[in-house]
């Protein structure tokens, strides 16, 4: 494996307190395989089967939900240094519900789930940090689904944002503060309509409740 990409691997919580010489080690434990997708390419589909987890070493990616009519939900944005398909990858799972996409040029490091759980013949320690990096990951991914769930519950398109905002401020430990998505990815976000969105942000605006620029976002 080439520096570039140990240094790159290093970075993602999956391996975190594993050294470039184990991660290394590790490739051959669980199948590792290195794959690029161009923007817009799709790395699941909805309705696939699959065995494997993908770690974001480059670019971006878009978990989404397309309904029957092509309506678009945004469930998670993965940035590089995070795993995608871990709910999924098992023999046992139902298909993956969602589609998975580039949204940039993308590199992502490919893991058999099976091979990850199953204990190696070596028995290494750095493959059981693996198991429990990948657990701490899941618990935090379930974390932030029931802070969407909490969101979407909320009535009003209003609610919802300000849910939302109150949720990213906190997290930020600031009242301002640049959000991770365009107009139309929050609006998919929070499934509502996109022009009734902004309309309520202009009227959270002039009620003294927020400013906004773009993607910038200050509570008052």
């Amino acid at each position: 494996m080439e520096e570039k990409d140990l240094s790159e691997l290093k970075k993602a919580r999956i391996f975190n307190n594993i050294t470039g010489d184990e991660i290394e080690s590790l490739m051959d434990c669980v199948r590792g395989q290195i794959r690029s997708f161009p923007k817009d390419d799709i790395v699941f589909s909805a309705g696939e089967k699959i065995d494997s987890i993908g770690v974001l070493m480059e670019g971006q990616l878009q978990v989404e939900s397309v309904d029957y009519w092509g309506n678009t939900a945004i469930i998670s944005l993965i940035d590089p240094g995070e795993i995608v398909g871990e709910a999924y990858a098992s023999a046992d799972a139902e298909p993956i519900p969602n589609d998975v996409i580039a949204l940039s040029d993308c590199r992502i490091l490919f893991m058999n789930m099976h091979s990850i759980l199953t204990e190696c013949q070596r028995a290494c320690s750095f493959h059981n940090q693996l198991i429990q990096n990948l657990y701490t990951i899941a618990t935090r991914r379930n974390r932030y689904m029931n802070r969407k769930i909490s969101h979407m519950s909320k009535r009003t398109t209003r609610e919802k944002l300000l849910s939302y905002l109150s949720d990213i401020a906190q997290q930020k430990n600031s009242s301002h503060f640049t959000i991770p998505f365009d107009r139309q990815q929050l609006a998919d976000y929070l499934s509502v309509e996109r022009s009734a969105m902004s309309a309520e942000l202009s009227r959270m605006q002039k009620d003294g409740l927020i400013k906004y620029h773009k993607n910038e976002f200050e509570l008052l």
